[in-house]
């Protein structure tokens, strides 16, 4: 009897324990709002996220001198934007004003040879330069210097010390027949923490392969991670470490129409793994868009290369317009004193009411915005005495699906938090 007892208990404690599970399990899926397969039920980030083809046309910031008309690579340091020129130029980066575009510093990089620069990269302490343009597949120096930023001149001009990191791919073809099977070119690179990630350029395939090498000067063989179907050369990187984004910037073979992927609310340093967004850009007079910084907080400046049809030119852009739409990367802001609670959230029919507790005297303003910054509604209250709890229903039935923001704002007190339109 004892023993059936005991089976009967365990049995029971293994169905609460599976029933507990399931209760806590997590749904994976599209978490992106502005997707074409969002699933609001989902909390993690699959990484299946579709879109929609997303055209732009980005505004010019300024032409840029002729003595750049090559810009390969973008780095923004001590106040300045640095740029490179790429195959055959000097062995100089130049500093030039982030309003005006005009250069400012020219600064010689000492024991480096330009045989094809094509990308920029930093962090805290050094500016790296992406010697691995590797058009035709034949190279056997790919390279990256290496320069420490509190070495760089105060002056106009002047030269800093490098030092040097060699590197090959693994399974690496010296020699490849034709330009156009080549998938052993770069011209994008990142850094993060003790490593270097390289984005390559694949002629052959279109594709754009990830390479993770350390940031110490040696000789090494780049470690494959993964490889992406970017449907285009991929040419300039950058990434906002604030936000945890990358954005790529490229152009289409051929066709040489520019486009951006923005890579968002990924895992760790798994890239790919989360959101995918690609911005197309046929509306612009450039093609070689080679470069791309972050400069503050989601806004960027890209350049493309000069052409006997256009100058060399800088644009600017902000991928907040596509990725701020992402929940996981918006938080709610409360204060002490006043507070609301939003239902039902996800809205599936007209009214969403917005419950407010704690409500002190006071002039109040209400508005609903989308992730674009347009205001659905603005709506002003008069508080004559603190009430307990108040309640509005506010009408969203021709709100299109996605996510949308509450304010509610007096004086320096400020709610905001965010619901979701079915």
């Amino acid at each position: 009897m004892m023993v059936k007892v005991k089976y009967h208990f365990l049995i029971l404690i293994l169905a609460i324990l599976l029933v507990d599970n399931n209760a806590n399990a997590q749904i994976v899926g599209c978490t992106d709002p502005e997707a074409n397969n969002y699933n609001s039920l989902a909390s993690n980030n699959d990484g299946s996220c579709t879109y929609n083809v997303t055209l732009f046309n980005p505004k010019v910031k300024y032409p840029l001198s002729q003595e750049i008309d090559e810009t390969s690579g973008l780095a923004l340091y001590d106040g300045l934007l640095w740029t490179i020129n790429d195959s055959g130029g000097l062995p100089v980066i130049y500093g030039f004003d982030t309003i005006s575009g005009e250069i400012l510093k020219r600064i010689t990089v000492s024991s480096s040879t330009n045989i094809d620069w094509e990308s920029l990269a930093d962090d805290d302490d050094f500016i790296y330069i992406g010697d691995f343009g590797n058009n035709s597949g034949i190279r056997d120096d790919l390279a990256i210097y290496r320069v420490k930023k509190s070495e760089i001149p105060n002056q106009a001009t002047g030269s800093v010390n490098s030092d040097k990191i060699t590197f090959t791919y693994p399974k690496y073809p010296i020699n490849i027949e034709k330009r156009k099977d080549n998938n052993f070119d770069c011209e994008a690179f990142i850094a993060y923490g003790e490593y270097l990630y390289l984005f390559s350029k694949n002629h052959g395939d279109q594709k754009t392969k990830l390479y993770r090498l350390s940031n110490q000067p040696g000789n090494y063989v780049a470690e494959h991670l993964t490889t992406f179907d970017a449907s285009g050369l991929i040419t300039g990187a950058d990434i906002n470490t604030k936000s945890n984004e990358i954005t790529l910037i490229g152009y289409v073979n051929q066709s040489w129409v520019p486009f951006v992927w923005l890579l968002f609310d990924y895992q760790g340093t798994d890239f790919f793994s989360g959101n995918k967004r690609r911005i197309d850009m046929p509306n612009m007079v450039a093609t070689q868009t080679e470069a791309i910084v972050y400069t503050s907080d989601k806004n960027e400046i890209f350049t493309s290369e000069g052409h006997i049809l256009f100058s060399q030119t800088a644009y600017e852009l902000n991928s907040g317009l596509w990725t701020n739409s992402n929940p996981s990367s918006v938080h709610n802001i409360s204060s002490k004193d006043l507070d609301f609670v939003l239902s039902p959230n996800p809205v599936k029919k007209n009214k969403l009411t917005i419950e407010v507790s704690s409500f002190p005297k006071g002039e109040y303003q209400l508005e609903i915005f989308d992730t674009m910054g347009n205001f659905m509604t603005v709506s002003k209250y008069s508080v004559k005495r603190r009430n307990d709890k108040t309640v509005f229903k506010i009408k969203v039935g021709n709100y299109k699906p996605g996510l949308y923001f509450v304010r509610l704002s007096s004086g320096t007190q400020k709610v905001e938090k965010k619901f979701i339109r079915n």
